[in-house]
């Protein structure tokens, strides 16, 4: 039994089993599970819209038309759907699913909000993943009187990347509204924008979005809601998820390397032994 382990002793036989331990290791990296999210609502059941005098009386409005839209984006394609009024409600959704991730995206407009999602989840080493989506609320409306109108609402943002790296998530809101009258317009806008990257702290945001213009006696208006998001995530393949193989070089040059370590060690184990029949 001594001497079935006697080879296992000898430098060369060391350095070949050191090889095949150690470059298996060196091949595989661990993975991390990418998880990537954006919201954006508008809260419709807290949207008003309020006649202040300034001198003139109070103005009122008369909606002359109103839409809705929903749209999700992937790739070179879209979904879509859209309403003539506010009160039918629009939505569109994407969701692709894989045995190692899944991406979703989602927009929608109803009675009680409009709201935009977007969510990446799971390992992809190698690929990237991108889910967007939007949502609008618009319409033409007519004022009688003169005065300033305000219109608000409620809104929350939310983005969260996590741990991943090589990712971003992005969520927009706004108000537009506008006038045009003879050849006289005006506009104004309430944008809020957040973006963060890998290494970001989450958004959880909550706020009152508003506009206000003044419009004269017979003046037509335009007036939108609008929500979108974003997320993306490239896996290079290392902390982000999955294995990293090694290129064919690094193995050849680990077997070189194995090779000549080993016939180094049995050159010295030769060059011992003359000299010790030398010696002797």
């Amino acid at each position: 039994m001594k001497h079935l382990f006697k080879p296992i002793r000898r430098p060369c036989i060391k350095t070949y089993l050191f090889s095949l331990l150690v470059l298996p290791l060196c091949a595989v990296q661990s993975a991390e599970a990418a998880t990537i999210s954006a919201s954006a609502v508008i809260d419709w059941s807290t949207f008003k819209i309020t006649a202040i005098d300034i001198g003139n009386g109070l103005p009122t409005l008369t909606w002359s038309n109103q839409n809705d839209n929903s749209q999700v984006n992937y790739g070179y394609y879209y979904a879509n759907d859209s309403a003539a009024n506010w009160s039918s409600g629009t939505t569109a959704t994407e969701t692709v699913s894989t045995s190692s991730y899944s991406k979703s995206a989602s927009s929608s407009t109803s009675i009680s909000e409009i709201k935009s999602n977007a969510f990446i989840d799971g390992v992809f080493p190698y690929q990237g993943l991108s889910a967007s989506s939007n949502s609008q609320r618009s319409g033409s409306f007519t004022v009688q009187g003169s005065g300033l109108l305000l219109f608000e609402a409620n809104y929350s943002l939310t983005e969260d990347v996590g741990t991943s790296s090589n990712s971003w998530a992005n969520s927009d809101i706004s108000f537009n509204l506008s006038y045009y009258n003879d050849g006289h317009s005006g506009s104004v806008n309430h944008n809020i924008n957040r973006y963060i990257s890998n290494g970001s702290a989450p958004v959880a945001e909550t706020d009152v979005l508003s506009v206000a213009l003044v419009f004269k006696d017979g003046w037509s208006g335009n007036f939108s809601a609008n929500t979108s998001v974003s997320v993306s995530g490239y896996d290079y393949g290392s902390g982000g998820g999955g294995s990293v193989p090694l290129p064919g070089a690094f193995w050849l040059f680990g077997s070189a390397l194995a090779t000549a370590a080993s016939l180094r060690s049995a050159r010295t184990i030769r060059m011992m032994k003359s000299f010790a029949k030398v010696a002797g």
